[in-house]
């Protein structure tokens, strides 16, 4: 779930930092959405993370025919200009950010508090190749994990 996903960065941050691999003001959070979507769409706005043309060969998702989640890593062509893999399929990855319908007056609020519903970008191993594009969005409420949601850290400042 989103709550989990928090909690386990919450975790890892304090981790860190008593081995002193994270200064003091540092930490490790989810995304928020605008960070997810620069690291899979560069600044071209590109589809998918490695170009604009689907290709089963770079992301998991229905066309590869794995039929469940892979190891990260295993798809290294289709990693963004940034060199962030598995952007596409694999997991939906939730995001800080609270889930709003569209656009006009955005605001990327990544509040932590509340309960309400939060952002999920990516696609999954599920995903037919027009949900695993860069600017695909779904929601979910953050007390519910599935078989198909995962997340990703972030390290940034306080």
């Amino acid at each position: 779930s989103w709550y989990e996903a928090v909690a386990f960065c919450r975790w890892l941050t304090e981790q860190l930092r008593q081995s002193e691999e994270l200064e003091a003001n540092e930490e490790i959070t989810l995304p928020t959405e605008s960070q997810w979507e620069k690291a899979a769409r560069s600044t071209d706005g590109r589809t998918y993370p490695w170009g604009n043309e689907v290709d089963p060969n770079r992301a998991n998702y229905d066309e590869t025919g794995i039929g469940t989640t892979s190891a990260v890593g295993c798809f290294p062509g289709g990693a963004s200009p940034y060199g962030v893999e598995d952007l596409s399929g694999n997991v939906w990855e939730w995001c800080r950010t609270k889930w709003e319908g569209s656009y006009e007056d955005y605001r990327d609020d990544n509040d932590l508090r509340g309960d309400a519903t939060r952002v999920l970008r990516g696609g999954s191993w599920f995903g037919i190749p027009g949900i695993v594009r860069g600017a695909s969005r779904d929601w979910d409420h953050p007390g519910y994990g599935g078989v198909i949601d995962g997340f990703r850290c972030a390290r940034g400042s306080e």
